[in-house]
């Protein structure tokens, strides 16, 4: 996982809309929707919850 997707991912972990990583982070909204689902792919995981769900228990947040 990429430094930009871990930082994504713990974005989505503590709560955050794609709309306010993107604010925060300066980027397109569509950049975050983009880097979620390379996220799920690489954690084989089905939704945002499954995702933040693996990565806590994996210790990836």
């Amino acid at each position: 996982m990429t430094n930009r997707e871990s930082e994504i991912l713990r974005a989505i972990a503590q709560g955050l809309s794609a709309k306010e990583v993107a604010k925060q982070l300066n980027i397109a909204p569509r950049t975050v929707e983009r880097h979620i689902d390379h996220i799920r792919l690489k954690t084989r995981t089905r939704n945002r919850s499954h995702m933040v769900a693996f990565a806590i228990a994996n210790g990836l947040v």
